[in-house]
């Protein structure tokens, strides 16, 4: 008998592969030496330095497929943040729920549903030859804010008219509660549309409702060496203006409902080992009954990207020229920043390479742009960071 249940569970440990087949982990661990710097602020504070391990986007994802027949197919993906540097438990370490879904597949496209970056942040990647914008000197930094100490964002359960004294300012952000559509290829035109649902609705005072919609389209014909893209994203009731700084206080302030718009416009073309890409975007923000009289806030950027393919790697370089923010009673000055980012990434195996990365943000007096791994300063503060790192994929 005991000989019978041994082999039952050898048979069943060997089985076991077969049955998942179908199941992929792969994924990407990103750890890097950092040095950052910030100045002191307009407002006095000092300046301050550190030495850190960046986890940059290290993450591993669980995947999966099932062939339901007649060209389609059920598609499963979870994705986990992870933090090789860190104990810490939960958002701000290991392991946490990133870009993950559930949905169905076809030769007319995918339907998905959970957690993603929407299509508006994920244009911004390609933009990008820092390793896809989200390390230091990643295009977050420029892009898709307005400043406010804010480089990335996650979810809209906690936007709101007094979320942290403020609302939810940033366009480079996850969310939760999604569904999405991913067009099929159209000779070369494909198109996306993700939507979230109305999972965080309340009664209040005040009653909000804070959702996100983001549309884009991309035209990249098969063999040729150019593309040109655009999105939009629209936020309702997440108060975006009200986390914004300016002097004298914050953008808006209060509200009864918001209503926050992204627009941008890009492309890039490839001359031989040679990249180049270039990007425009507008953000304007909108609130119902605010407190301060200020109602409306809007600012707009520019990208610049360069990349040069080398037989042991490629150097990448970039310029991101944020411009002074609006209100509905003028102009707010001194609230512009430039992003200067440079790196040369050298490949050690078809696996695994070897960064080094120099990013600096310039802020003007009463700007707020910030820096990945920077401490965050206020109003004025300059940002330094150097990077040395190995990425790992699998």
């Amino acid at each position: 008998m005991k000989k019978s249940l041994i082999a039952v569970a050898v048979a069943g440990v060997f089985a076991a592969p077969a049955a998942m087949a179908d199941v992929t982990i792969s994924g990407a661990i990103n750890l890097g030496i950092e040095i950052a710097k910030s100045s002191g602020s307009t407002a006095g504070g000092a300046s301050l330095t550190r030495n850190l391990l960046n986890r940059n986007y290290s993450n591993i994802n669980i995947s999966s497929t099932d062939d339901i027949g007649n060209g389609n197919k059920v598609i499963f993906n979870y994705q986990m943040v992870v933090d090789p540097a860190s104990t810490i438990q939960g958002t701000a370490g290991n392991p946490v729920n990133r870009n993950s879904y559930l949905g169905v597949a076809g030769t007319w496209g995918a339907f998905k549903m959970g957690t993603n970056e929407n299509v508006y942040e994920r244009f911004m990647y390609q933009a990008d030859p820092l390793d896809g914008a989200v390390g230091p000197g990643g295009n977050l930094m420029i892009l898709g804010t307005p400043g406010a100490s804010t480089a990335f964002d996650t979810g809209q359960s906690t936007c709101g008219p007094t979320h942290l004294g403020g609302g939810c300012t940033g366009f480079y952000r996850r969310t939760d509660q999604t569904i999405w559509y991913e067009s099929q290829n159209y000779n070369g035109i494909t198109f996306e549309v993700d939507y979230t649902l109305s999972a965080f609705k309340t009664n209040g005072p005040p009653a909000t409702d804070p959702k996100v919609l983001s549309a884009g389209v991309k035209w990249q014909p098969e063999g040729m060496p150019f593309y040109v893209d655009a999105a939009i994203e629209q936020h309702e009731d997440m108060f975006g203006a009200n986390g914004i700084p300016v002097p004298g206080g914050t953008a808006t302030a209060g509200g009864t409902s918001s209503s926050d718009d992204a627009t941008q416009v890009g492309g890039g073309y490839m001359m031989g080992d040679l990249g180049l890409h270039a990007r425009y975007e507008q953000l304007k923000y909108k609130t119902d009954g605010s407190t301060n009289g200020r109602t409306e806030y809007k600012r707009s950027a520019y990208w610049f990207a360069v990349k040069y393919n080398l037989p042991s790697g490629y150097v990448g370089g970039e310029l991101g020229i944020a411009q002074e923010g609006e209100t509905n009673v003028g102009k707010v000055v001194d609230t512009g920043a430039t992003m200067l980012g440079v790196g040369y990434f050298h490949n050690l195996s078809k696996q695994s390479q070897l960064q080094f990365i120099y990013a600096s943000t310039k802020n003007d007096a009463q700007a707020t742009y910030t820096q990945a791994g920077a401490p965050l300063g206020g109003a004025g503060s300059d940002h330094q960071v150097f990077h040395v790192g190995i990425k790992h994929t699998f």
